[in-house]
């Protein structure tokens, strides 16, 4: 019996290792690096590197291409212009960086191209390998308009170009307004020319037709539109100009038998006709 107790007491008293107490051990020991497996490394490197050479050649093709005598712009594709010439157009593009089609920026073109007075809007296009093809909307003067020199003015009121000795002449000249005022886009003066080249606009048939050499607008008295063949002074004030032209075509061959050239004309008053000599 004691020995039985001897026994399994000293069995007892042995401690037993834990197993995750040698891990650790191990693990203060250091772990052995992991290996690279080249085999997953090798096809990521190569398209790294693809791209890589890609870019490059790209890179130096683009570079050829814009430097390339073979695509060097030959030939301006231009439509028919009453004002703005082939000469003026390939002016302005000589002042554009490189002749190259490819270096060429087709917006910077049509910016440059819009400088020109005459030009209201203009497309460009590239056609490869040595052409450009520019289309242009010129603008179309309906006036001159008297700013202590002649400048044109088009159907919406926009003042564009003065006029030079070369320019053509046979438009009606507007009078009446103020350089400041404009200059200054005072609405109210805006509105007034808005309306004066709308009366203008109503003058384009009927007995006043291309018989029109001035219209000049008062604040206070109003419209006076003068004749190109007599200088006859129409005056109408501020009616609505659908009367105006209906008093006009009333007026006109009772005036044409009286034979006064230079008169004023007062057509401001229903169902008469005062009729004075010109100043």
């Amino acid at each position: 019996m004691i020995e039985y107790k001897a026994y399994h007491k000293k069995s007892l008293g042995k401690a037993k290792k834990r197993p995750h107490a040698a891990r650790k051990k191990g693990k203060e020991k250091g772990a052995p690096p992991a290996r690279i497996n080249f085999r997953q490394v090798l096809p990521v490197a190569a398209a790294i590197l693809a791209i890589v050479l890609v870019t490059a050649a790209g890179a130096a093709v683009y570079s050829w291409l814009g430097h390339s005598r073979l695509f060097s712009v030959r030939d301006i594709d231009m439509n028919r212009c009453a004002y703005v010439t082939r000469d003026e157009v390939s002016g302005i593009l000589s002042g554009v960086p490189q002749g190259n089609i490819w270096s060429l920026s087709s917006r910077d073109i049509g910016r440059r191209l819009l400088s020109h007075p005459w030009v209201r809007s203009v497309s460009v296009r590239k056609a490869f390998p040595d052409r450009l093809v520019v289309r242009i909307e010129e603008r179309k003067p309906l006036a001159m308009i008297n700013l202590d020199a002649l400048y044109y003015v088009d159907e919406q009121g926009t003042i564009f170009k003065r006029l030079t000795a070369h320019d053509p002449k046979n438009f009606p000249i507007v009078t009446g307004f103020s350089r400041a005022d404009l200059t200054a886009r005072d609405a109210v003066t805006l509105q007034n020319l808005r309306r004066t080249l709308e009366l203008l606009r109503c003058t384009e048939s009927g007995v006043l037709r291309q018989n029109v050499s001035e219209v000049h607008f008062d604040a206070q008295e109003g419209y006076t539109l003068v004749t190109r063949d007599s200088g006859l002074q129409l005056k109408i004030g501020m009616m609505e100009f659908r009367e105006a032209m209906r008093r006009v075509e009333v007026a006109m061959p009772k005036l044409s038998s009286l034979g006064q050239a230079r008169s004023v004309i007062d057509l401001k008053t229903a169902g008469r006709i005062f009729v004075r000599a010109g100043e």
